[in-house]
């Protein structure tokens, strides 16, 4: 398993633990709190990495993510488009199965794509939407430059994601 924490993730988490330790939190509550530390690994150095070198180029800006509900997004803004990645943080696997099956029957595809995740596909639009326990992870093409190697950039990121992961 690769991590892909930052030294002030790294802290947290160890933090928590022992937190988790010394105050006997609730497992289940220990569980959502890690899964949210998960879902913010789409916004570190090793996936920027991944997306920048399939652009041939540097970000404008740094990589910047942010929480709305159980929805982690991170932007990776490019000289004129940018890349969402979103991760959905689902309560237990089975849930999160049923919104991939739903993501699925609404883009109307019926093929998997192999290699990624425990279940992924490729929307029309050129979005890879992959499932790996409780998150689904859409890698968001629809911003970026048609001057860029947008397949190799969504393929590579999610690639990257799910060494984190």
């Amino acid at each position: 398993m690769h991590l892909c924490f930052s030294g002030a993730a790294a802290m947290t988490v160890l933090a928590s633990l022992v937190a988790g330790a010394i105050h006997a939190e609730p497992a289940a509550a220990v569980a959502r709190r890690r899964s949210r530390e998960l879902a913010t690994e789409v916004c570190e150095d090793m996936v920027r990495d991944a997306a920048v070198a399939a652009a041939g180029e540097a970000l404008a800006s740094p990589q910047q993510g942010g929480w709305s509900a159980s929805r982690y997004r991170c932007r990776y803004s490019f000289r004129d488009g940018a890349l969402l990645v979103d991760v959905d943080v689902f309560r237990t696997d089975k849930l999160a199965q049923k919104r991939f099956a739903a993501n699925r029957k609404r883009a109307g595809i019926s093929d998997r794509l192999p290699g990624i995740g425990q279940q992924a596909f490729k929307s029309h639009a050129g979005a890879i939407v992959a499932r790996k326990d409780r998150f689904v992870l859409t890698v968001d093409p629809t911003g970026l430059p048609n001057r860029l190697n947008v397949d190799a950039i969504v393929f590579w990121t999610a690639r990257a994601v799910f060494d984190c992961w």
